[in-house]
């Protein structure tokens, strides 16, 4: 994880609203040292964490993501999410959700998601379909 980029930011701009590093927390709706853990701890902030900063802060999420190292330039290259119009489609329906719902949709995503990248890296998914022994 990249973070200089994120903690530079956090830093200076407390500094622009003169808030502490607590009070930046407790207004974006975080417990109180969560700022202070990205800056100072290896803690590497939640995307939760990420978007309650963002949106208090008047940002992009996608511009904290990018500070925290979970995104590259290409990853913000809107061409790469048109190859498949159905996409384009259920991300159109996933924005209007409720917040509670966007959130668990996009949970199983990411667990779809990272559990086909580990299966990927095991170079053989045998291990989801074990032989069953015919007696």
């Amino acid at each position: 994880m990249q973070k200089k980029e994120l903690v530079d930011f956090l830093i200076r701009t407390c500094k622009e609203k003169d808030l502490s590093f607590r009070s930046l927390s407790v207004k974006a709706g975080l417990s109180a040292g969560t700022v202070h853990s990205i800056l100072y701890r290896e803690y590497e902030p939640s995307l939760y964490s990420l978007n309650q900063l963002a949106d208090y802060l008047g940002v992009k999420r996608q511009y904290l993501w990018k500070l925290a190292g979970l995104l590259e330039d290409k990853d913000l290259d809107d061409k790469s999410y048109n190859k498949d119009p159905r996409i384009n489609y259920y991300c159109e329906k996933l924005t209007s959700l409720p917040d509670p719902a966007r959130e668990l949709v996009i949970r199983i995503m990411g667990d779809i998601i990272n559990y086909h990248g580990n299966l990927q890296e095991s170079n053989s998914p045998s291990h989801l379909w074990p032989i069953e022994s015919q007696e």
